[in-house]
């Protein structure tokens, strides 16, 4: 777990493929960088879940070093496997993802799968909880901006957000309903300091 103290944007898909993957809440990074917020409840309802063919498929970074690849689930959800190469070692977690349109804007919530790599009893100690990205498609890209830790903390200080939390590891954890989690999105949603240091995605030339 020692990459998770590293900084800023090139380690923010680590934190989803590794982090996430054992459900580990301990994502709060550098003293600058809180890391994804996370939520105990999801961000949608089965009402909300969309489909969108051009998601599925791989999808990676211009470096190559990580990949994501949606695949259709059950109903209106998304199986995604995020692999993930550094130093020439290969990691991979499993996702469920369900995609929906808010205030008009996509996003994609994440929940992992389970916690590869670890003890049956070690995973029952582990919580799971939901991340979520805003999102941007066309053929050719796919940019993900994830909701930012350090933006929420600061301003649930000012008193500017007002929602159900508890801070874990010193870095708000949502705890709050679906609807909750859903006003939240809709209210900051087009704000860029709550979703920044988008990652952008390509086609794999494979695929092209």
């Amino acid at each position: 777990m020692g990459m998770l103290k590293s900084c800023r944007v090139g380690i923010r898909l680590p934190y989803l493929g590794i982090a996430l993957a054992v459900g580990s809440l301990f994502i709060a990074g550098c003293d600058d960088s809180g890391g994804f917020v996370l939520s105990l409840q999801p961000s949608y309802t089965p009402a909300d879940a969309e489909v969108d063919q051009g998601l599925v498929g791989g999808w990676t970074t211009k470096e190559g070093d990580v990949t994501f690849r949606f695949e259709r689930g059950e109903g209106k959800s998304y199986r995604v496997e995020v692999t993930e190469t550094d130093g020439g070692k290969e990691s991979s977690a499993g996702f469920e993802a369900h995609l929906m349109w808010l205030g008009g804007f996509s996003f994609l919530d994440f929940f992992p799968n389970s916690a590869p790599g670890v003890s049956d009893l070690l995973q029952m100690h582990l919580l799971r909880a939901h991340s979520i990205a805003r999102v941007e498609l066309s053929p050719d890209t796919l940019q993900m901006a994830f909701f930012d830790g350090a933006w929420l903390q600061k301003n649930i200080e000012e008193k500017s957000v007002d929602v159900s939390y508890q801070e874990t590891n010193g870095m708000p954890l949502l705890t709050g309903p679906t609807e909750e989690v859903q006003s939240l999105l809709f209210l900051h949603g087009n704000e860029n300091e709550a979703f920044p240091d988008p990652i952008t995605l390509i086609r794999p030339e494979t695929e092209q």
